[in-house]
């Protein structure tokens, strides 16, 4: 079957300022995210984050709606292929 039981991407979120995506740090007191690798401040915590990044998320969710698709396409054409129309 060409179908996986569950299609998921995990997304690793980038630093706007340095492109870091393995930095990161939420202040406890604060909820502030801290890349530590530039010291951007992001005081709207992972929620700013992730909208600062829709564009990289909006992509990721395209490409993975295109692996759902090519893999429906190959399931039909096999469920296609096995009929056979008498006329």
């Amino acid at each position: 079957m060409a179908l996986k039981n569950n299609y998921s991407v995990q997304i690793p979120l980038r630093c706007l300022t340095c492109g870091a995506s393995y930095a990161f740090e939420t202040d406890e007191e604060t909820d502030y995210v801290i890349c530590r690798k530039c010291n951007r401040v992001y005081r709207g915590g992972k929620e700013e984050l992730i909208h600062l990044n829709e564009a990289l998320i909006e992509e990721e969710k395209e490409q993975l709606i295109d692996e759902i698709n090519k893999d429906l396409e190959k399931e039909v054409q096999k469920i296609f292929k096995n009929i056979t129309i008498k006329l």
